[in-house]
Parts: structure tokens; sequence; C-alpha cells
């Protein structure tokens, strides 16, 4: 097997050394959304007896120090010349931090940074803001060892605080009193003045014990779309479910037998955390980040140009350029189609990003097989590995692309995520697929057709204007897409020849 050595040669990767896990990310390289080429992590627990002790553990330091040893010997296979080690609460608190740094140094070969703890809520915020641009609120980083909060808006990193409430270091300095555990929390999060900023807002989760709790959540509710990254929950919701898993016996929260006993074992008091956050804060919703303090240093690292371009269009236009016979033709297919779209929206501004999306993914199936082509368009929207966009935004642009391609609305691929769309969404979103479809149609993959015809609304009719020249190309196949597209519009449908 033979591989690309440009692309090797560009691959950097970030050792995340936490309280509880260790992990290895190696990413394709310095762009706006870098691919994961190799992702591995183990529950190592260095933060485990930092409430009794406050040192690591040996049998946890041994266990990373191996850990940690393997990582560098794939890096090196690999061809990883850029890696980055960073460590969190457990080595920064830790009374034998300094000599783990030294003896990691010593044995892997690795240069640790150990960042402070406003610096870890600086990028775990900036890792929030890579994946969700617009996010506004507060970004909770839950870590074995500590809790790293950030206010963020306007697409800025604003207050930070690093405080030492992790599950393992709470659950080693109270053992299991709830109640002693809720009152320390409570009185803790009063403290921090700028937390009513954000009333009415988001709390945006990161960290792997409340990632876990949205899975097992989403599980237990059989969420139309098991996507984490974008999943949203009213704040009544989540504080009822997180409630409940934080007064379970750790064998008894359902479906969470899958889950490593070290991840099992920290949800309840992780839970607890989650509900006096969301309390103190006032939250309006939570939101679930798969994105964090790793992809904030890979964010915090690039040019300002890069940091501001969008991810979610970022993403389709790499996979328009791999995938599409016309990856080129999106903006003409979005600019011919806008006069169908003059009718006043919530927000324009979401409503034309995702028609963009749309265009840009319109032609990325069409490698596959005739029969399969939708479902394997609608699959790679709503399970492909997007930020940016909610599970709503998913459901939106799959409804289009499903169209797009010919299908039923209620086809098994995208029937179960219809509950995510009001029924105005779901007939814009046809609208604008019925509207690529015929664009593709009728101009047969050629720019020149799109640019000289033009689309015309009225009370009654919806008309294709064509130029005389064009005409030939305006035949019956042509009408039959203008009178679907018309039937979804509540209109007629008619060609009109243009002088």
């Amino acid at each position: 097997m033979f591989e690309d050595t440009a692309k090797v040669e560009a691959y950097l990767a970030v050792i995340d050394i936490g309280s509880n896990s260790v992990r290895l990310v190696v990413y394709s390289g310095r762009q706006r959304v870098p691919d994961v080429i190799f992702n591995e992590k183990l529950m190592v627990g260095l933060g485990a007896n930092m409430g009794k002790t406050g040192k690591m553990g040996r049998a946890a330091i041994t266990l990373a120090v191996s850990t940690l040893k393997r990582f560098t010997a794939l890096c090196r296979q690999m061809n990883v010349r850029d890696i980055r080690v960073v460590a969190t609460a457990a080595v920064r608190d830790a009374k034998n931090g300094k000599a783990f740094v030294e003896r990691v140094e010593k044995e892997c070969g690795l240069n640790i940074n150990v960042i402070d703890g406003h610096q870890e809520a600086r990028l775990s915020g900036l890792g929030v803001l890579s994946g969700e641009p617009t996010a506004k609120g507060i970004a909770g980083d839950l870590g074995g060892g500590s809790l790293e909060l950030v206010r963020l808006a306007d697409g800025e990193v604003h207050e930070t605080i690093s405080l030492p409430i992790g599950p393992l270091r709470l659950m080693s300095q109270f053992g299991n009193n709830r109640r002693t555990i809720k009152k320390f929390l409570r009185d803790t999060f009063a403290e921090i003045p700028w937390l009513d900023n954000s009333e009415g807002q988001n709390l945006y989760l990161v960290g792997g014990a409340w990632r876990n709790i949205v899975k097992l959540m989403m599980r237990e509710n059989s969420n139309a779309l098991p996507i984490l990254h974008g999943f949203a929950s009213a704040k009544s919701q989540i504080s009822a479910y997180a409630r409940r898993i934080s007064k379970l016996d750790v064998a008894d929260i359902p479906f969470a037998s899958s889950l490593p006993s070290k991840r099992r074992g920290v949800l309840p008091v992780a839970a607890l955390i989650l509900v006096e956050l969301l309390a103190a804060m006032r939250a309006k919703t939570a939101v679930a980040s798969s994105y964090g303090l790793r992809e904030g240093l890979l964010f915090d690292a690039l040019d300002k140009s890069v940091r501001l371009e969008d991810p979610f269009l970022f993403r389709c236009s790499l996979l328009a350029a791999e995938r599409s016979r016309f990856a080129q033709h999106a903006h003409v297919i979005f600019d011919w189609s806008r006069p169908l779209f003059q009718r006043k929206s919530v927000d324009p501004a979401l409503r034309d990003r995702l028609h963009f999306a749309i265009c840009l993914l319109g032609d990325s199936a069409w490698r596959g097989h005739p029969d399969f082509r939708a479902e394997k368009a609608v699959d790679s929207v709503l399970h492909g590995n997007f930020v940016g966009l909610s599970h709503r935004d998913r459901a939106y642009v799959a409804v289009a692309l499903n169209q797009a391609y010919g299908a039923a609305i209620d086809t098994p691929h995208l029937a179960p995520t219809l509950s995510l769309l009001k029924i105005e969404d779901i007939i814009e979103a046809r609208m604008m697929g019925a509207a690529l479809r015929l664009a593709q149609r009728f101009s047969g993959g050629t720019v020149k057709s799109l640019t000289v015809s033009q689309l015309r609304l009225t009370k009654a009719m919806l008309y294709l204007g064509v130029p005389a020249e064009y005409e030939d190309i305006a035949n019956d196949v042509v009408l039959r897409r203008v009178r679907a597209l018309a039937q979804l519009i509540g209109r007629k449908a008619k060609i009109e020849i243009l002088p």
C-alpha cells in the first residue's frame, strides 16, 4: 500500500493528558476542519486520588507513561513530526506533577505543555467556536479533575474560570455524599459574578462525562438523529434526566453497560454538576459539542482569515470537489433559484447558508446506484462528520437532497427525521430540492443555460423564462420538472420564451 508522502508529512498530532483519560488524535493538517486520521484514548485516572492525597497515583502514572510510549511510537510510524502534548488539571495540580513531566520527557521524548486553568478554558471555548461560530452562552468543559467555564459571545471568548470540581476530585474529596457535593457546587457557582450574563442562553457541553450523559439520554428517548454534535435539549428536559441519573447507582443507569467502568463511575456526579450549573446560569438550552480543547488548540494556530471560514460550508466544498461532476456550478444554481424564496424568513441568512450547502452537495451521490442515490445523499448529510449545524439543519438539507434525487418524502431513510422540522420547513426544503432537480435536468450540467434563463413567480404562475435560441432544450422533460416545482409552491407552471 502506497501513501501520499505530502499528505502524511502534513499530519499533526495532539496528545491530551487529562485527569481521567490520555488521548492521541492525529489530524490531517492545518485547515478549517481537519480530518481525524487516528483517535485513541485510554482511561488512566491520573486524578483519581487528588482529592485525598494531592498526588497522582503510582499505578496511574505507570499506565500513563506506558500509553504515552505507545502514542510516541505510533506517531513515529505515521511520520507525524508535529506533536503537541498538553496536560490539564491532574498534572497541573498534583504535588508530583513536575516529576511526572520530567519522567515523560526522559522516557518518551515528549515535551508536555502544562496549561493553566484559564488557558484550558480559553482553548475549550475556542474549540466550541470552531465547531459552532455563532455559539452564545457558556461553554463548560468537564474533566475528571476540573470544570472550565468560558463565556462566548459574538464569536469571541470572554471571561474564563477553572474550578476544582471534576467528578474524580469531588468523589475523592466527598465520597458519594450527594447532599454535600450539591452544597459545595452551589456555593462555588454563586461566587462567579459573570455567570448571570448568560441567562436565557445556551450551555455548551464539552468533556467525556457530559457527552456520555447526552448519548445515553438520546438513546433512552430514541432520538430521531443519534448524532452528538449539535444536539440541543431544553433545560427542563435535560435537567430532569440528569437529576435522575445523579440519584442512581452506577449499575442501574439505563444503557450505560456499554461504557467502560471508569466512565460509568463518574456519571452520577457529572450529572449532578450539570444540574447545578444549568440552574446557576439559568440556561435556556443545553447543546452538545464534539469539539473542545484539542480542536481549540488547532483553531488558535490558524490564520484569522481561515478561522472566519464557515466550517459546514468548508466541508461541503471539499465533498463537492471530491464527489461532484459540477461542483463549480453551486453558486450559479444558488443565484438562479433565489426568485423562489422572496418570502420573509425567520433567519434569512441561515436559509441562504443551507441552500448554498444543498447546491454544493446536490451532485455528490451521482456515482451511487440509481436506485439508491437519494438514500446515499440523505445518509451522507444525516450521519456525516459535519460541525457548524444543528440537527434541524441536517434534516432540512437531507429533505432537499432527497427531493433533488426524486425520492418520496415518506421514504424510510428520511421519514424518522421529519419530526425535527416544522411543516413549513419541510415544504421550503422540498422546494429547494425540486429547484435543484430542475436546474440539473434543464442545464444538462452546463452553466450557460442557467445564466441566460430565469425563474419568475407570480401569484398564480411559476415561469421558466428561456431565450429563443435555447428553446430546443426546454421541452416536455423540462416542463415536467417545472410542474413538479410549481406544485410544491401552489402555482401553475409554464415555460415562456424570451425575446
